[in-house]
């Protein structure tokens, strides 16, 4: 029987001591994993080295999510804020104002949708969001900036607070709806709002191409 406890018993024993005793040295506690938190935002820095230790060490915390550790009001809990270009909540999407285009015209009217996207995909949301309000009634898909003014139907057919007038012509060399400034004595578009009338891709409400070193959007800044 003695010989059986110790060819059996010591080294179980000895199993359970080493499993006890040494194998919990093993064991990492991720509670005890800390990150740098530069901003004092409550968010953690997951590119830079964590510190392992038991108690907090002064400017650290458990969390690793911050994506911007240089600005307090940019973490995962923030709110993201339009048309800034920042990601202030850390998900990736960037938040742009859009506006409803009830008839499908191309043109929005007053109703304000706030979408988060990603960088360069504007072209790709819902065509029923558009990125201006240049409509005067959203309701009329004949009614917009580039209608022509129709004579005696007491509608402001073409958006220029103007109804029933024997509105002004001009150019549009490129065809894109959008005119020039140099008027035309007949064949033409009632407004002057293009700042390229060479190139069919520039006007008001086109998309700005980031990058490209040029206006598209026609408002002055380029590559905003």
């Amino acid at each position: 029987m003695k010989k059986q406890f110790f060819k059996t018993g010591i080294p179980l024993l000895l199993l359970a001591f080493v499993t006890l005793f040494i194998g919990s040295g093993c064991y990492v506690n991720p509670d005890y994993y800390w990150y740098l938190d530069n901003d004092g935002d409550g968010y953690g820095d997951n590119s830079v080295p964590s510190i392992y230790q038991e108690g907090q060490p002064v400017g650290y915390v458990l969390d690793n999510t911050d994506c911007d550790d240089t600005d307090d009001l940019i973490h995962p809990d923030a709110t993201d804020i339009p048309d800034n270009d920042v990601d202030e909540d850390c998900n990736g999407l960037y938040a742009y104002t859009f506006y409803v285009d009830d008839d499908g015209d191309g043109f929005g009217g007053s109703q304000v949708v706030i979408l988060e996207i990603a960088l360069g995909t504007e072209d790709e949301v819902d065509s029923k969001f558009v990125s201006n309000n240049a409509d005067c009634d959203d309701t009329n898909s004949l009614v917009n900036i580039l209608a022509d003014e129709i004579m005696g139907n007491g509608i402001d057919d073409n958006c220029n607070g103007l109804i029933d007038a024997e509105d002004i012509r001009y150019f549009d060399e490129d065809g894109d709806g959008y005119g020039s400034d140099i008027q035309s004595a007949a064949d033409g578009v009632f407004n002057s709002l293009d700042c390229d009338d060479l190139n069919p891709d520039i006007h008001p409400y086109a998309t700005e191409v980031a990058g490209d070193g040029i206006d598209n959007d026609c408002d002055g800044y380029i590559d905003e």
